[in-house]
């Protein structure tokens, strides 16, 4: 396990953006290999829809996720699993989630897509959860 605060390892994204730059906590980001395929699978994702993407939220520390309200205990996020992007089309959000359903099918992961007003929130780790198939839930 690697803890790290700066640089870049994927094309589009920065490990800033993956890091809690808001939470009070000394350790940002956690870096794990499940991480790492996590972030490669975004970038799989940024690749396919050719356009920046806006990452609001990636890895939360526990005390940062517990100040945000609405905020699940046991998120995806505070595994850095998780990340949610706000600047995506809403008249694309289907081509979002067959997108991420073939991703995660490809790198064999039990995935999940959260629809919001604001945006998607994209995971690897829906069975975390329990679940053994790929997710959908519209809480717009």
């Amino acid at each position: 396990m690697a803890y790290v605060t700066s640089g870049a390892m994927f094309k589009n994204f920065s490990l800033s953006e993956m890091t809690n730059k808001q939470a009070k906590d000394e350790i940002k980001l956690v870096l794990t290999p499940e991480v790492v395929e996590f972030a490669e699978m975004m970038q799989e994702l940024r690749d396919w829809y050719g356009k920046p993407m806006t990452v609001s939220s990636w890895y939360r520390t526990k005390s940062f996720n517990a100040s945000l309200k609405g905020s699940s205990p046991v998120s995806a996020h505070l595994d850095g699993r998780a990340c949610d992007i706000a600047n995506i089309p809403k008249d694309r959000f289907d081509d979002f989630i067959i997108a991420w359903q073939v991703i995660c099918s490809i790198h064999n992961k039990v995935g999940g897509v959260n629809l919001y007003s604001w945006g998607l929130h994209f995971t690897d780790y829906e069975d975390k959860f329990g679940n053994k198939v790929f997710q959908i839930r519209d809480k717009r």
